[in-house]
């Protein structure tokens, strides 16, 4: 990433966990001229390299020599070429492959300019300076940490740690954090429930813990306080997405402290616009919408992508008159505290009624045995859709598809409650840990029944 950076070339990190597919896909997109691999993912490429004809020079990251590629160390070695290319403030930084939630993924363009406002925008609000180590628990390709994790400690001077992605594990996360004295990191929900039900989690120093930053969904306010009584005040929520080059709002570390209070309403909300960040509220008509409203999230800031990579008509419908539409539905409340109520594609509408999937999965959640949750609507004859809901239960715990709607009745109106009700062993997620709900609807709609649950 540096190196590209420095060189004034673009860098296109690749998530680890894509098929052959989804890998030939984004390289016909892109058409690079180098690629650089390690010794986990050669049989990948080497299943797709005739396919990928834009490329010029083929690298590896390997001590022993690889037939046809160029090793890594060997350049470093020769130290051939000349010296650093500057690159233009607007040029592109990076191309950002979407983790692909709504379909194909897309190339987003980040420049140089909006990486360093972006960096220290994220600085700021995470406190980051030239003694945090920021721990990367998130896969390196996504913006996550590119453009929220490692650039903006690497800005400030700060240490960056590296640990195995792959398999998050809560022992060997609580042991990197004590043996490199971490003082910051970036987590999802599912990853933070994990750590704060690990037995292992007292065995460990984890004092030197500053700022613990999460995303993807707001946290329920009992488990805020679980976190909180078990790791102290450390908890920073920031709402962003690729196209915003990681972040608009955040919640803060005061913001997380109204647990009891009445204002721990807030609690679910994503935070308020940071510093140099415009949030508008847009209804169906094209216009804001009163405070309270629901409408889509429109983002304005100096860090927001120039648009799709070789993708003019999705570029005009993310950028409309300076504005970056997100696809999710939100409110505004009277302090300027952001909402989001779901997806824009994600809100299931049944009967003519529309029911937001988080206020579902939020009503199924705070049953004590279910340990995840994602709501999906289903094509329904009668109804048009129907609310169906995919549940993981916690070690040793069963429930009937009965015990889930009565639960859920107790907070929701009778429409929104799922009418299928499914169990499973693990919700597919993307890359940076959000449900993939695309995933989820295909499989359901390609088995020939779906578990009932209301009539």
């Amino acid at each position: 990433m540096i190196t590209a950076a420095k060189l004034g070339l673009t860098y296109v990190p690749i998530d680890f966990r894509l098929t052959d597919h989804e890998v030939l896909s984004i390289l016909q997109d892109c058409k690079p001229h180098i690629f650089v691999v390690g010794p986990a993912h050669l049989a990948l490429v080497e299943r797709i390299r005739d396919r990928a004809g834009s490329i010029q020079r083929w690298i590896a990251l390997s001590q022993a020599p690889v037939p046809g590629y160029e090793l890594y160390e060997d350049l470093i070695v020769r130290g051939e070429g000349g010296g650093l290319a500057y690159a233009d403030d607007d040029g592109l930084f990076c191309i950002l492959y979407t983790s692909g939630t709504t379909g194909r993924a897309k190339g987003v363009k980040i420049s140089h300019r909006a990486t360093l406002h972006n960096g220290l925008a994220l600085a700021k609000a995470y406190a980051v300076d030239e003694h945090t180590r920021f721990l990367m628990s998130l896969p390196y390709s996504a913006t996550g940490v590119v453009n929220h994790s490692s650039g903006p400690t690497l800005m400030m001077g700060g240490t960056v740690v590296f640990d195995e992605v792959r398999n998050f594990e809560a022992a060997r996360f609580f042991s990197v954090i004590e043996r490199n004295r971490v003082s910051h990191c970036q987590l999802v929900p599912t990853m933070m429930f994990r750590l704060l039900d690990s037995p292992d989690r007292t065995r460990f120093d984890l004092s030197s813990l500053r700022t613990v930053g999460y995303g993807s969904a707001p946290i329920p306010a009992h488990r805020v306080q679980q976190l909180t009584e078990a790791f102290g005040s450390v908890f920073v929520q920031a709402y962003g997405m690729t196209e915003t080059c990681s972040l608009a709002t955040t919640l803060n570390w005061q913001d997380h402290d109204v647990v009891g209070t009445p204002r721990q309403h807030i609690l679910a909300s994503c935070g308020r616009a940071v510093a140099e960040v415009e949030i508008r509220i847009i209804g169906d008509d094209g216009r804001e919408v009163e405070t309270g409203s629901v409408g889509e999230v429109a983002i304005r800031a100096p860090w927001n992508t120039s648009g799709y990579w070789a993708n003019d008509q999705q570029t005009r419908e993310l950028l409309r008159n300076g504005w970056l539409y997100t696809g999710d539905l939100g409110r505004m409340d009277e302090e300027e505290y952001l909402y989001i109520v779901d997806r824009k594609k994600d809100t299931v509408i049944t009967g003519g009624s529309k029911v937001f999937s988080p206020e579902v999965e939020a009503a199924i959640a705070s049953h004590p045995d279910v340990a995840e949750v994602a709501v999906i609507g289903l094509p329904d004859e009668q109804w048009g859709e129907h609310v169906h809901a995919v549940i993981v239960l916690r070690g040793g715990a069963v429930l009937t598809n009965e015990d889930i709607v009565a639960h859920a009745a107790r907070s929701l109106s009778r429409y929104k409650l799922p009418k299928s009700v499914e169990f499973v062993t693990e919700i597919p997620k993307t890359s940076t840990g959000k449900y993939a709900k695309n995933v989820l609807r295909r499989l359901a709609v390609e088995r020939p029944s779906v578990p009932g649950g209301l009539s």
